[in-house]
């Protein structure tokens, strides 16, 4: 069984990476005709309504009262704060300039999680967060049409942050809910907010054109659904270090797609900074091995009449 665990389930990674990836090019289909808050409304309304059959079939858990803070902090954070930032970036980054900013958020939780968690990432986890932060650098300095303005690279950063803090705070969730519920509860949190916003999301979901809100749709519906359901299927049966190169793959299917579609480039300074990146979130990921505990003398036998109680016994290193 343990063999099994540890195949990699390629089609579901590389379903997940490209979905994920899809949203950065979406996105700047969908800015043609949504401001970022139509559009934050939009997609976290669209997630919703296509999770509420999984509310109705009891596929979703009950929320407790006393994690409703920690829910909501979370959806505040990864749908509201890094969706509005996210949008309002791009445009004026290009799609897979963003996902490469974007890939610095694995660092941005390392950092959190000594900060927060008390973890210690180590010599490779500090290595690798000086690295990919050297990296986004290299991409915000940048210029030619795929890099960008300062400001919007800004925001595109603080996206990544955003959701690198709400990695931390759905970590303990995770013990009790699943993923799923996280979505759904996290984007009902993320919506409230938005809401001033709806009338407005409303009237543009009328007046847009219909490439621009399948855009939307596509958000909600691809880019959030059924990247969870892939994504679930790849931690199913995966190891977490396997998973992981979902993270890494993202923004070289948010370029492929960027340049398919929309036949947008990046700089070739910013595509250096993204392999660094790239390259720093790897190096974060390194594990060392656990030290071998130090041998222990061989215990003194037991008498002869006592033979049978030491039978019981259970290692405490079990």
């Amino acid at each position: 069984m343990a063999e099994r665990r540890t195949a990699a389930p390629w089609k579901f990674m590389a379903a997940t990476a490209i979905l994920w990836g899809s949203a950065f090019p979406a996105i700047r289909v969908a800015l043609e005709d949504y401001p970022p808050t139509a559009m934050a409304v939009l997609r976290l309304t669209f997630a919703i309504l296509f999770l509420l059959p999984f509310l109705f079939t009891g596929r979703i858990s009950r929320l407790s009262r006393g994690d409703i803070p920690r829910m909501a902090a979370f959806g505040l954070s990864g749908m509201t704060a890094y969706q509005l930032l996210l949008y309002a970036g791009e445009r004026h980054v290009a799609g897979g300039t963003a996902a490469m900013l974007v890939a610095t958020s694995p660092v941005f939780a390392t950092a959190l999680g000594m900060l927060v968690l008390r973890e210690r990432p180590g010599a490779w986890g500090v290595a690798g967060l000086l690295v990919a932060l050297g990296g986004a650098l290299v991409v915000a300095t940048a210029s030619g049409d795929g890099g960008g303005s300062w400001t919007g690279m800004a925001m595109i950063v603080l996206a990544a942050a955003a959701q690198a803090t709400s990695f931390i705070l759905q970590k303990p969730l995770l013990r009790r809910y699943s993923g799923m519920d996280c979505i759904f509860y996290g984007s009902l949190f993320g919506l409230l907010p938005l809401l001033v916003f709806a009338p407005e999301a409303a009237g543009h979901l009328v007046t847009a054109g219909w490439q621009q809100s399948a855009a939307v749709i596509w958000l909600g519906l691809g880019c959030t659904v059924l990247a969870f359901c892939t994504w679930s299927r790849v931690l199913g049966a995966a190891t977490a270090s396997t998973s992981s190169l979902v993270l890494y793959a993202v923004p070289v299917a948010a370029l492929a797609l960027d340049a398919l579609l929309l036949g947008s480039l990046p700089a070739p300074l910013a595509g250096l900074g993204g392999l660094i990146v790239l390259a720093g979130v790897g190096i974060a990921a390194v594990r060392r091995p656990p030290a071998r505990p130090a041998p222990t003398p061989a215990p003194e036998p037991e008498p002869a009449v006592a033979d049978d109680v030491a039978k019981d016994r259970v290692p405490a290193s079990v």
